[in-house]
């Protein structure tokens, strides 16, 4: 169960999901081929939708104070259908691309069985012993030796907390971008078909139908009629294309994305909130050992008169306690540096980078897209026809 250390590791991982296959069962289920090489050689497995989600889930879990990057959302009816399942092929494939760039997660053991264990996922996972907080401060120490050194000051914690907030807020009006951009994707496609209508039969017809009884030498007066396949065929493919369908699916992922981060602070949360239970629990212990101290008979010691036996059973989980409450804060600090030096900072510059190409992506589109009616309309009014006007 070893781990690989961050800066150990430069082997170009490659990796792929692809090759989804409709099976039959009880209910028809999907198959997908996830398949791929790294630093400890090929594999080449054959995974449901349900196994990427419990092996993530087994991550985010394991790995607290981790990003770890989202899924698809599961959908329960259509999926099924040929277009879904391209779209959740996708995902996954981003799904396992990312993960790839995480190197702790990647090599971790949980990923080596995901990649390489035929086995059932989901049983595989379930007998996974618990990771006691000890073995995930050694776990830490050995994948982030680069954090070593890093101070947890006001200005981290207070940058935590800032950018949950953030996240909070701005998740609705990320949800609200995405109804948006999927009406406008639908508007765009209606808008195309129609031009592709317009431009294929409405023109033709029209100038078939009427204006070969208005003009003289109808045959060499008809513009629509005697376009050039070539041409319409091309102008029909560009107003196929909606360029900010990549939009929307961005839209989507970054809102998967925000999710999965607000789940990275959940998980911390809920580490914090252990170690002040643990003393909570050390000021009660403490308490009971001075009632005992003192004589006081609590319901605890109303069976068991032995002063000696109780302050020594009492002294015992004070010590335990002690020990829990140092092995927690260690890791509660782990978590707060991976979250405050990596992870956050990683995440910003990721929406950043994704961001700009994406605004590269839908300016080249609409530019091939606007060059092309550029040539089609010219190509028209190029026309013989036209010098007379």
């Amino acid at each position: 169960m070893d781990q690989v250390s961050l800066d150990e590791d430069s082997f170009e991982i490659q990796t792929e999901v692809c090759d989804p296959i409709i099976k039959d069962g009880l209910q028809k289920y999907v198959v997908y081929t996830f398949k791929g090489q790294d630093k400890h050689g090929q594999f080449d497995i054959q995974r449901r939708y349900n196994d990427f989600d419990v092996f993530r889930a087994t991550l985010a879990q394991r790995w607290p104070g981790c990003y770890v990057p989202p899924l698809p959302i599961k959908k329960a009816v259509g999926n099924m259908d040929k277009k879904f399942i391209d779209e959740r092929k996708h995902y996954l494939d981003l799904f396992v691309k990312k993960l790839a760039t995480l190197k702790h997660l990647w090599y971790s053991y949980e990923s080596e069985q995901f990649k390489r264990n035929s086995g059932e996922v989901e049983k595989m996972f379930k007998a996974f012993p618990q990771q006691s907080t000890p073995e995930l401060i050694d776990k830490y120490e050995k994948n982030f030796k680069e954090l070593n050194g890093k101070e947890i000051n006001n200005d981290i914690i207070t940058r935590l907390g800032v950018f949950q907030v953030f996240l909070k807020k701005i998740k609705p009006v990320l949800e609200n971008y995405v109804l948006q951009s999927k009406n406008l994707v639908e508007t765009k496609k209606v808008q195309g078909d129609n031009m592709n209508l317009l431009l294929d039969y409405l023109m033709p017809e029209y100038e078939k139908n009427c204006l070969t009884e208005y003009v003289n030498n109808p045959e060499q007066r008809l513009v629509f009629l005697n376009q050039s396949i070539d041409q319409l065929n091309q102008i029909k493919i560009a107003n196929q294309q909606i360029t900010f369908e990549t939009l929307y699916l961005n839209v989507k992922i970054e809102n998967r994305e925000i999710d999965s981060m607000l789940e990275t602070f959940q998980q911390r949360d809920k580490y914090e909130y252990l170690k002040n239970a643990a003393k909570s629990k050390l000021r009660d212990l403490e308490q009971e050992k001075r009632d005992i101290e003192s004589g006081k008979t609590s319901l605890k010691t109303l069976f068991n008169q032995n002063k000696d036996e109780n302050l020594l059973k009492v002294t015992q989980k004070i010590e335990g306690t002690q020990k829990d409450i140092e092995n927690l804060t260690i890791l509660c600090d782990f978590i707060t540096i991976i979250m405050g030096y990596i992870e956050i900072p990683y995440f910003k510059s990721d929406k950043e980078q994704k961001y700009l190409k994406l605004l590269r992506q839908v300016s080249d589109a609409e530019i091939a897209k606007a060059k092309a009616n550029l040539e089609y309309w010219q190509s028209l009014y190029h026309q013989d026809i036209f010098r007379d006007i």
